[in-house]
């Protein structure tokens, strides 16, 4: 394949909310500043828990969005390890019936409270399409973690699959949000997507999206305090 092949080929961020916020917050980050375009709805479950009514339409939470080769479904609630695992096959379908050749899904590695090294994002592959893709992007692998949870489903919907996709675990604490975490985030997916995405106005950026985000923030500190919904998480000294 071409370099040019290469860089027009299509990519997709799958995120919803994880420990620390990391994926769900850095994505909503992302498109804002990439100023992507709102293109419909990703459809994965029966029941939604909201819905938004803007000018007598229905907006439903699970919001795709794209801009040039780059898309993203964004999902604003947290999700138990069936509805994680049924977003994963739809978003697997909305891939191939729209061109897409990789997925890559941001989210939280839990690290304990005392580690003190800057936050790193590390490269999960799932199936033998998905390998060279660490070394494509430059991406350290995960030396060792325990995977829970709608994490788990993730990995269930991708490994079996013949689609090239990576999980992007970023090493953050249990705080909502974890604002290091997320800017880490973002820039490995901005580095992914190879374009320039200025992070030193997150924080300003940060606080208009936790104000309106306070909903989100108390159901995914609500949904982690269950154990049925523990993050992913590594073992002390790991990182």
């Amino acid at each position: 394949m071409s370099s040019q092949e290469i860089k027009n080929e299509k990519l997709l961020i799958v995120a919803f909310p994880s420990v620390g916020l990391v994926g769900a917050f850095a994505a909503s980050y992302l498109v804002n500043q990439l100023k992507m375009k709102d293109i419909g709805e990703l459809e994965f479950t029966k029941i939604s828990p909201s819905y938004l009514i803007k000018d007598g339409k229905i907006y439903g939470p699970n919001r795709i969005y794209n801009k040039d080769n780059t898309y993203a479904i964004l999902v604003g609630f947290p999700l138990n390890p069936i509805s994680a695992y049924e977003l994963v096959i739809k978003s697997i379908e909305f891939a191939k019936n729209n061109g897409i050749a990789k997925i890559m899904i941001p989210r939280g590695l839990e690290v304990g409270a005392n580690y003190k090294k800057e936050p790193l994002t590390y490269g999960l592959t799932v199936n033998e399409f998905s390998k060279n893709l660490l070394s494509k992007y430059n991406l350290q692998i995960v030396p060792s973690a325990t995977i829970l949870g709608a994490d788990a489903s993730i990995i269930s919907a991708l490994k079996n699959s013949e689609f090239p996709s990576i999980v992007l675990y970023t090493t953050c604490r249990m705080m909502m949000p974890d604002d290091d975490a997320i800017v880490r985030s973002i820039q490995t997916l901005a580095d992914v997507i190879n374009v320039k995405v200025d992070t030193e106005k997150f924080e300003e950026k940060l606080e208009k999206i936790s104000k309106e985000n306070e909903k989100l923030i108390e159901q995914t500190k609500k949904f982690y305090e269950d154990a049925s919904g523990r993050p992913a998480s590594v073992p002390p000294g790991i990182g």
